[in-house]
């Protein structure tokens, strides 16, 4: 065997290796991103708060409306909610534990609603997990990017902006209730 045949040879060698070491490398990048995801999601299940509120009853008129909240998932370090019944709009600021058992609030009224709700609903229900990112609870629990401007947009289209405050959410100083 010539020196120009080994030379040929060992390139050969070098090159399957090559393709070798690359697609290996190319499969455990793959493999860690995915494991990377998939802690993420997990992380993501783990601290995002998952409050489920029921209505106890309705309220009377010009007084708070009483609602029984528990939190199914993680530490609710801030929230808020905005209720309507009747001719009334009900807003409140609240936190609760990771996997909070049920437990008793009241909402205060804050305006006249614009439009007369037959049944109690919720228009609103945003909640900030422990790691800061905040989540709309009504709309498939999704993540809120610029929470100042998506409640600045809600209260808008609910008619409350200068009537309700909600500083945890918006990042204003001063609040209003």
């Amino acid at each position: 065997m010539s020196i120009e045949q080994l030379a040929v040879v060992l390139g050969a060698v070098s090159l399957v290796t090559g393709i070798t070491a690359a697609l290996f490398a190319f499969r455990a990048d793959s493999a860690s991103r995915g494991a990377r995801q998939e802690a993420t999601r997990r992380w993501d299940d783990m601290v995002r708060p998952r409050p489920h509120f029921t209505f106890t009853g309705p309220p009377s008129v010009g007084q708070p409306i009483e609602v029984e909240v528990e939190n199914l998932g993680g530490t609710l370090a801030a929230g808020a909610v905005v209720a309507a019944y009747g001719d009334d709009l009900y807003a409140s600021e609240l936190t609760l534990p990771d996997k909070a058992p049920p437990r008793r609030i009241l909402l205060p009224p804050v305006l006249k609603a614009w439009q007369k709700a037959r049944t109690p609903t919720f228009l609103l229900v945003a909640g900030r997990d422990v790691s800061g990112r905040w989540w709309d609870c009504l709309d498939g629990m999704k993540v809120i990017k610029d929470p100042r401007r998506w409640i600045d947009s809600h209260l808008k289209d609910m008619r409350l902006q200068g009537a309700v405050s909600f500083p945890e959410l918006s990042g204003s100083p001063n609040a209003k209730r």
